[in-house]
């Protein structure tokens, strides 16, 4: 089965952590072009396509996605909160 993304909507990251939290149901081919990440997707267990298991995979490539979006979006506070911490610390004395 095949699965094209717009690599406007989904990042790489996103897509590579997706696939690595399926490695024990699906073995993903993933490769990009432009504007689009091809992902070539194979059962491990059998030789036909569980939909059931797809669907999972793709409600978990927007969870992966929107966490890569978060993470980006809280980048300075958790930075300064980190500085802070460690500031308090007497590591850097």
């Amino acid at each position: 089965m095949y699965l094209d993304l717009d690599a406007s909507a989904y990042c790489l990251e996103a897509v590579q952590k997706s696939a690595y939290r399926f490695i024990d149901k699906l073995t993903i081919q993933i490769s990009c072009s432009e504007n689009k990440i091809h992902c070539d997707i194979a059962m491990n267990n059998s030789k036909e396509v569980d939909q059931k298991v797809i669907n999972e995979f793709k409600r978990e490539l927007l969870d992966q996605q929107l966490r890569v979006v978060i993470k980006q979006e809280t980048e300075t506070q958790r930075n300064l909160i980190l500085a802070y911490t460690f500031s308090k610390t007497g590591l850097q004395e």
